[in-house]
């Protein structure tokens, strides 16, 4: 717990930023949990003296308007506490959120070498939830727990030591050995269980994205018995931690009625004289609604594991500082200038110098690994240069707060959300009206396609736009540029998994529709450099050849014959 709590920049930031939050929901849990217990008191008091057949109501009227007090205050504190510990939770919750998010984007370049999509999900969604849970179902009962142990303790220390030393060693037993014993327990049982879930994340997330390739193949059989299968072994380990849960907390009720007869067996032997015979119901009544605090100790204590693991996974996302970014991109005009860039000691370019003006069409070529993806993204500033420079009319895209009304990309495989077309092409641009989308979509080709649909823009396409083909996604995808307006196009290998016909109608569709924007046009082959204005060959991290393609057609051999082989086609 301690590790979880302190080591790392997940919890403790937020714990002291939230402290009074934190402090103010467990002193109202606290005494949410006194008004159930003074209520149970009250009541046990009043049926007490009710039947010794008081000679006047009078005698028992303060006691009945002490269980009508507590009995309004309990419901109303506790209305007050969940009010207060969700706001806490929620805001905390929010800045996670946005914490990891941040982290994610400022390290998105290297995430899909590092992360699988089921991983990334499961950080998204099941990481933030086990955070929150640890605030909201250990820390919040474990301060409520505590801070009503030492009063209980004290409380009693008022009437008899002995009673004190009594209630709490059976505190000790709820409150730390059993805990502990099912903390010890239940750890195989839930890395176990955790590790079927993971798996079944990652596998439910590549085999739903590959629907259509197991329905095709026909093993849709193979498919759902391999989920069943996991799943059924997920199953057995569950059944056995709730097996051990079940027994667990009988030993919990046990040790609970065994302090209640406790209470009943001391008050029966002290209060014995007089009016103090009434109490012995009363204080034994008023055992019981605590029981509701101590209940969910075990499990919250238990939970830590999962909590843990999660927190460690979030500390594993590189750290990033929020950038503030104030510069505006007014023209993109492109230049570069003596710059350099490595990953880790590998050199993608040494001292490179290109400049690209606003409306140019060029063409970026080379082996693959040679930097092509790498200059886009340093373009998109989503990458910074170790040396030199690159700026858009002046201006560091790194640093510009409007590069995405700027720059747009289109490359190998556009992800297509499960939502509507309309969402989907709404992303581009939130305010588009229907009339737009639905010109943006005639210019791409697909207006007739959307318009057969049966809900048209309202229909729900699969997730990462299967129903539809490659070009079709390509098609969408350039809806999506066409609406957002923006000056400058990099298109990174849009059709590397077309068919020859596709490819070459789309190359067409997009120099069309593109030809009064700036092109940056990553390919590893010929197909389209036709279309260009100029050619650029990069090769060891420096330009080659930077010329017109009729110029290198004509005067360069070695582009000559690649352009031949492209066309399948040779003088020789």
């Amino acid at each position: 717990m301690k590790k979880i709590l302190f080591n790392n920049d997940w919890i403790t930031p937020f714990l002291r930023k939230y402290r009074f939050g934190m402090i103010l929901a467990t002193i109202l849990g606290t005494i949410t949990m006194f008004c159930a217990g003074l209520l149970m008191f009250s009541a046990g008091y009043v049926i007490s003296k009710s039947a010794t057949k008081p000679e006047n109501i009078l005698i028992i009227y303060v006691p009945v308007l002490m269980v009508r007090v507590f009995g309004i205050s309990r419901p109303v504190v506790r209305y007050i506490e969940r009010l207060t510990s969700h706001n806490w939770i929620l805001r905390i919750t929010s800045n996670l959120r946005r914490k990891l998010y941040l982290r994610l984007e400022k390290s998105a370049i290297g995430l899909s070498e590092r992360y699988k999509l089921g991983d990334l999900l499961g950080l998204l969604n099941e990481d933030i939830a086990n955070i929150q849970d640890l605030f909201l179902r250990t820390l919040f009962p474990l301060m409520i727990v505590g801070s009503l142990s030492v009063a209980l303790i004290i409380a009693s220390g008022v009437f008899s030591i002995t009673l004190a030393l009594v209630v709490a060693f059976f505190l000790g037993l709820m409150v730390i050995v059993l805990p502990y014993v099912s903390l010890k327990v239940s750890a195989k049982y839930d890395r176990d269980l955790k590790n079927y879930r993971n798996q079944l994340f990652s596998d439910l997330t590549d085999d739903v994205l590959g629907l259509q390739d197991w329905v095709l193949s026909g093993r849709k059989e193979d498919f759902l018995l391999d989920y069943q299968t996991s799943e059924k072994a997920a199953r057995q380990i569950q059944e056995k931690l709730l097996s051990y849960v079940r027994k667990r907390n009988l030993v919990l009720q046990l040790i609970f009625a065994l302090l209640v007869v406790y209470l009943i067996v001391w008050s029966g032997s002290t209060l014995n004289a007089g009016d103090a015979l009434n109490y012995i119901a009363a204080v034994s009544l008023a055992a019981f609604p605590l029981f509701d605090a101590f209940a969910p100790l075990s499990d919250a204590v238990v939970e830590t594991q999962r909590y843990g693991d999660s927190v460690q996974r979030l500390n594993d996302l590189p750290d990033v500082k929020e950038e503030v970014r104030q510069e505006t991109i007014t023209e993109t005009d492109l230049q570069i200038s003596n710059l350099s860039f490595a990953f880790d000691d590998k050199l993608i370019f040494d001292d490179l110098n290109l400049h690209i003006k606003k409306g140019e069409h060029v063409a970026i070529l080379g082996r693959s690994g040679v930097g092509k993806s790498t200059l886009a993204s340093l373009i998109r500033g989503d990458l910074i240069a170790q040396q030199g420079t690159l700026d858009l009319s002046g201006i560091a895209p790194a640093y510009a707060n409007n590069v995405e009304e700027k720059i747009g990309v289109i490359n190998q495989s556009p992800y297509i959300f499960n939502a509507s077309i309309r969402s989907n092409l709404s992303l581009a641009r939130l305010d588009a009206s229907d009339e737009e989308i639905w010109n943006a979509l005639e210019l791409v080709g697909l207006k007739k396609l959307v318009a057969s649909l049966p809900n048209q823009l309202n229909e729900v396409v699969d997730e990462a736009g299967l129903r539809f083909s490659g070009g079709e996604r390509q098609r969408l995808a350039l809806a999506r540029i066409l609406l957002s307006d923006v000056d400058m196009v990099i298109l990174d290998e849009p059709t590397v998994s077309l068919d020859p016909i596709t490819e070459n109608q789309l190359l067409r569709l997009f120099f069309e529709r593109l030809k009064d924007k700036t092109i940056i046009f990553i390919t590893h082959h010929l197909l389209g450099v036709q279309h260009m204005d100029r050619v650029i060959f990069l090769e060891k991290g420096k330009i080659k050849l930077d010329d017109q393609p009729e110029y290198l057609l004509e005067h360069n051999e070695d582009f000559r014959k690649l352009y031949q082989m492209d066309l399948g086609t040779n003088d020789d």
